[in-house]
């Protein structure tokens, strides 16, 4: 579902990264962005502005969604237009390259005005490369994001808007492999900041560090070993009760990765995680970290993906001390036609509030099918469902989300 923001998991830029790393063929307004396609009529070609390559698009989506608010009772429907254009510039193959991006979400809806929103990114990224087996990659963001209704612990009064947050922050990666080791080096520092001043208790520092070393066992594939800290830094340090809110997550965890170029392409680790409060009176605790994303390609035109993550999470619901979230999603992305795409997903999320006992679970289907009229224009539909059940019973929903959109390419 659009929009929605995942606030803090012990390293949370480890699973965008390897998906930055794909080269993928069609990035704007995709349905199977990782699939190459293999008519090369219908091939974006980006715009050249001497040694720039430019790529320009923008969506427009009408979409009816049955239960907006993500309410357990009298659920309200409503309809919205949502108008997203996005510009991507890259400069030419050389030891030192750039990226910039910049993309925009409006949603106006036709009734319940509340829901309006505007959204936007801008983020910067500078590779140096001396040879093809090293490379230092740094990335700077700020971007507002759309809390998405029905996320944990997200807004419930219909009364109000969904919760805008702005993140300003900066990631940085050195990689190096030889003939038989990896190296592999991550570090992020974002600064979140809640736009309403009611969610000031909200606003807090995310650094995260991982360092990985890995052994090559065949021509794509190495075993990996990682470590990793986490530290989160509230603007407001004390809880009204006089509790510390600043928390330190660190741990370790084995895995597979797998080079791009092969059938298998990704990384999957797991591993533990050590979650270190710094009030005293909260209880340290245990538990399984899992981080991962891979792609299988067994023909050109198929690609089967699977993510998965389980690790600490920044809680602010009342009566839990942290949070613990699991996710795991697969979807399958397949051109079917040279100009027919689609793309099918199931997904489950589990959250543990602990200290409060309660349990969420909220299993999701979805399913898109795009049309492409030129390798510029093109036309996708698509639905998507999900069902949370919880403990708590003012908490339990159903939705399902159904849609059509019209894409620019340029």
């Amino acid at each position: 579902m659009r929009g929605a923001i995942v606030l803090a998991a012990p390293v949370p830029f480890l699973l965008a990264m390897p998906q930055q790393a794909l080269a993928q063929a069609r990035d704007i307004g995709s349905t199977a962005s990782a699939v190459y396609p293999n008519d090369k009529d219908y091939r974006e070609l980006p715009m050249h502005l001497g040694s720039l390559n430019v790529s320009l698009g923008g969506e427009a989506r009408v979409e009816y969604d049955t239960n907006v608010y993500a309410q357990e009772n009298n659920a309200q429907d409503d309809v919205h237009l949502e108008l997203t254009p996005e510009l991507q510039i890259n400069t030419g193959p050389g030891t030192l390259s750039g990226q910039a991006h910049a993309s925009a979400t409006v949603r106006r809806f036709a009734n319940l005005k509340t829901e309006n929103t505007e959204a936007w990114s801008l983020d910067g990224t500078l590779r140096w490369s001396p040879e093809a087996t090293t490379s230092l990659v740094g990335r700077a963001f700020w971007q507002r994001t759309v809390e998405e209704r029905g996320s944990p612990e997200s807004r419930q009064d219909p009364n109000a808007g969904p919760r805008e947050i702005d993140s300003l922050g900066t990631d940085l990666r050195f990689r190096h492999m030889t003939r038989r080791l990896l190296f592999d080096l991550q570090g992020n520092f974002t600064k979140y900041d809640a736009v309403s001043t009611v969610d000031d208790n909200r606003d807090f520092n995310s650094m995260n560090g991982v360092a990985t070393v890995g052994w090559r066992v065949t021509g794509i594939t190495f075993v990996t070993a990682s470590a990793f800290v986490a530290r989160r830094d509230f603007r407001i340090e004390y809880t009204p009760a006089g509790d510390k809110r600043n928390t330190t997550t660190w741990g370790g965890r084995l895995g597979v990765e797998f080079e791009p170029g092969g059938v298998l392409q990704g990384n999957l680790s797991a591993g533990f995680f050590r979650f270190t409060p710094d009030d005293k009176a909260v209880p340290d605790r245990t538990g399984l970290s899992v981080s991962g994303s891979l792609t299988y390609r067994p023909r050109e035109r198929t690609a089967i993906m699977l993510d998965a993550f389980n690790g600490d999470v920044a809680t602010f619901r009342s009566g839990a001390q942290s949070r613990t979230d699991t996710t795991v999603k697969l979807s399958l992305q397949q051109e079917i036609r040279h100009n027919l795409f689609a793309s099918v997903g199931a997904g489950y999320r589990s959250t543990r509030y602990i200290g409060s006992g309660v349990k969420e679970q909220t299993p999701t289907v979805s399913g898109e099918v795009e049309y492409l009229f030129s390798r510029n224009m093109s036309v996708a539909g698509y639905a998507n469902f999900g069902k949370r059940n919880s403990d708590d019973a003012t908490q339990e929903f159903d939705r399902l989300k159904v849609g059509v959109s019209f894409r620019l390419r340029f």
